[in-house]
Formats: structure tokens, C-alpha cells, sequence
């Protein structure tokens, strides 16, 4: 069986207002829905732990007990595709898995507006074309709108293409992740060439979520991978704040610094929505509260896609030039506890940069060698392999005390 991986491509989203309303209620459907398996999780946990039930909670049985009870106590579900209730389910059952493994903290109430609105839809349930997709009920619940308003046309031909149509939304652009045809030439266009061609595509599902004030699409595939045999010489690479990464060959690739350069902006705007009105009792704020909350999470968006950009730009070039990659072992949480650089080190991200050489690198037949934080690279001669018991910062020539080897520091 040939070896496959799977990728990932995520296009912005333009719906309509009425789209943008079912894409809402969709994501607060699933909002909901996990928060009530979390809370009847809760609930039957502690009549375990008191004897009142033989069985541990799951997220299987949790959904089989809400279906059950869905149509008598939650019709309003079912304006909704229904594979918002069974995404619901899934994330919560990774939640607690990843808690029993101690890979994060126990799973905590999701809040309007302060979570990100999103849901997942399996791959049988949508269909992608050239830049537009299918969301499942989402032509359903426009047809109903319009038949409760009065605004449906009176001639419909074909009601099931009408109602694909209605369910359509458009995409910024058309999937990068195509099949490979030899009667076709390749195109110069600017979307050509972003294309990749496979041997196979199968959509495996997709996520749509909500993201700065705009809808974007996470569309999951599955490609064959591809065994690659890299020529390319080794290097050594040294991530840091004052530069992104410091090549052993002399590249060097500066910090784009977003969050440094637009932190008047930032200040401003966070100021801006701080004096919105806000009601404590009824939780909700005022429509320019939301106005100012949607222009500073579109300047969070803004600043994290030019950092995003830059570590993209960067990992892609060490990748098709270097076939193995040293990095240091960063403590990237114990840094971030320093509060006169956790700023800048949250502007340079650092985990994210060393998380795209790992996959980058992998991806063209490399290897990113992650090398122990202790290991005494600075203090190690080059030549001989001399150790120095003790070499300061403020030093940046290396002189080898026993074959005399010169080094300046990079």
C-alpha cells in the first residue's frame, strides 16, 4: 500500500449576509452542543466518583444520549447540518483524550466571542468546485428563509439546482491540491502555478471557521507522499530575536518584527474598544463595541499572517538548499515567562518557525535535527573539538587555546 499524507489548504470565504447567518448559527450550534457534553460529562464523572454509575463517561454515549433527546428538547438543531453535532462530539472526546494524556489542561466551557466559531464537515457532505464550495443545509435553510419571508420566485424550474445555488459560497481561490492530467498544459497564470499536481486527491473533510472577521475554509486531503532523495549540503541554524534565523553558510534572514512596528495601532484600537459600553448583567456589549472588537481582531489577524508569511518564506528556502537542518532545543514557555523580552519572543515566533522546519523538511526527503539546548556549541572548537570551561556573551571571536583555530562568533 503506497504511503500517503495528508494536507491541508485554507481559503478565505465570501458569503452573503444570508450565508454569513447560517454559517453563524451553525458555529453556535456547535458551541453549544459542546458545552453540554462537557457539562453532562462533568456531571456523570462526579456520580461516578460517588458510586452512582458503573461506567465512566465517553463521548460516544454522550452523543447517542443527545440524539435521543434532541427533537423534543432541541429542534432548533436541525437547521443545521447534522455534521456539526457529530463534530462537536469528536472535539470533545480529543479534548478529554489529550487530558488524560497530560497533553493539556481539562477542557473549560467555550464563551461567545471569545472562542473561535467554527465547525467541521465530513467529506461526504460538501463538494468543492472552481472557486466555490457547497456547505451541506446551508441551500435548505436559504430556501425556508425565503418561503417564510415571501421572497422565493414563483417559476422554479428545477428546485434541487435552485437550491444547490443557494448553497454555493464563494471562495477567494480554487483548491491548490489537484490531479495531475498530461493533455493539459501548464498555465503561466499567477493560480497555475500555485497549483500541485498528485497522482491521487481524496477529501478526507474540511473545517469552517471564523478568523478576524472573515470565514475562511480548512479543506483536508489526502495525497500520495512522495520518497524524495535530498542532495543538499548540511547546515547549522540559529533562531533568535535580533534575527529570524542565522545560517552556518552565511545566510542570514531578517525578523519582520509586525507586532513591534504596528504596536501604536494595537494600543489605540485596545484602548478604542476598552471604553465601549458593556453591560455586566446581561453580558452583552454595544454595537460599537463589536465594530471596535472586529477592526482589533482583524489587526491580530493582519500582524499573525505577515509573521506567518516571512517563517514561510524563510523555511521554504532552507528546504529546497539544505538536506538536514541543526536547530537548538528552544525552552520557548520558560522564555516567554521573562517579562523584559516575553514581547519580542512572542513578535519572533519561535515555536512556530521551528515547527516549519520540521514539516518542511520531512516533506522534501530532509531532516531537522533538533539538537539538546545544553550541548556546548558556542564553547566547542570547530577544528579539534576543544571545550572552553567558560566563554561569555560579550566575546564574539573564538580562540582555540589548544590548536589555535580563530572564529568569529555569527
Amino acid at each position: 500500500m503506497a504511503a500517503t499524507m495528508i494536507k491541508a489548504h485554507k481559503i478565505r470565504l465570501h458569503p452573503t449576509p444570508e450565508q454569513e447567518d447560517y454559517l453563524r448559527r451553525a458555529a453556535g450550534t456547535r458551541r453549544f452542543v459542546y458545552n453540554w457534553g462537557l457539562a453532562e460529562w462533568n456531571k456523570q464523572y462526579a456520580e461516578y466518583k460517588e458510586g452512582k454509575r458503573e461506567k465512566k463517561p465517553t463521548a460516544n454515549a454522550l452523543k447517542k444520549h443527545f440524539q435521543a433527546i434532541r427533537e423534543k428538547d432541541f429542534p432548533w438543531t436541525f437547521e443545521v447540518t447534522k455534521c456539526v453535532i457529530e463534530g462537536a462530539f469528536e472535539d470533545l472526546g480529543d479534548a478529554f483524550s489529550r487530558f488524560f494524556k497530560g497533553q493539556n489542561d481539562h477542557p473549560t466551557f467555550k464563551k461567545k466571542n471569545k472562542s473561535r466559531e467554527s465547525f467541521y464537515v465530513a467529506n461526504d457532505k460538501f463538494s468543492v468546485g472552481d472557486h466555490w464550495i457547497v456547505v451541506p443545509v446551508l441551500g435548505q435553510f436559504l430556501l425556508d428563509k425565503q418561503q417564510a419571508d415571501g421572497t422565493l420566485p414563483q417559476k422554479i424550474r428545477n428546485k434541487t439546482k435552485y437550491k444547490r445555488g443557494l448553497g454555493k459560497v464563494n471562495m477567494a481561490e480554487s483548491l491548490r491540491f489537484v490531479v495531475a492530467d498530461s493533455s493539459q498544459k501548464a498555465g503561466t497564470w499567477r493560480n497555475e502555478k500555485k497549483k500541485v499536481l498528485c497522482s491521487s486527491v481524496k477529501m478526507v473533510g474540511a473545517t469552517i471557521g471564523l478568523s478576524g472577521g472573515y470565514w475562511y475554509v480548512s479543506i483536508h486531503v489526502e495525497v500520495p507522499a512522495i520518497s524524495v532523495i535530498n542532495t543538499h549540503p548540511i547546515v547549522g541554524v540559529d533562531v533568535g530575536i535580533k534575527e529570524a534565523a542565522i545560517v552556518s553558510d552565511g545566510r542570514r534572514f531578517e525578523n519582520q518584527k509586525p507586532l513591534a512596528r504596528q504596536i501604536k495601532k494595537l494600543k489605540r484600537l485596545s484602548r478604542s474598544l476598552s471604553r465601549k459600553q458593556y453591560d455586566q448583567e446581561s453580558k452583552q456589549g454595544s454595537k460599537n463595541r463589536e465594530k471596535a472588537r472586529v477592526k482589533l481582531a482583524r489587526l491580530h489577524g493582519q500582524l499573525a499572517n505577515i509573521r506567518r508569511d516571512s517563517q514561510h518564506k524563510l523555511t521554504t528556502e532552507m528546504a529546497r538548499t539544505c538536506s538536514v537542518v541543526g536547530l537548538e532545543d528552544l525552552h520557548v514557555k520558560g522564555l516567554l515567562k521573562n517579562r523584559k523580552l516575553a514581547r519580542t519572543m512572542a513578535d519572533a515566533g519561535l515555536g512556530q518557525l521551528l515547527q516549519f522546519f520540521e514539516t518542511k523538511m520531512q516533506a522534501v526527503g530532509g531532516q531537522a535535527i533538533v539538537v539538546d539546548r545544553f550541548f556546548p556549541s558556542t564553547k566547542r572548537c570547530s577544528g579539534c573539538g576543544h571545550v572552553k570551561k567558560r566563554m561569555p556573551l560579550k566575546y564574539r571571536t573564538y580562540c582555540c587555546l589548544k590548536c589555535g583555530l580563530v572564529r568569529t562568533a555569527t
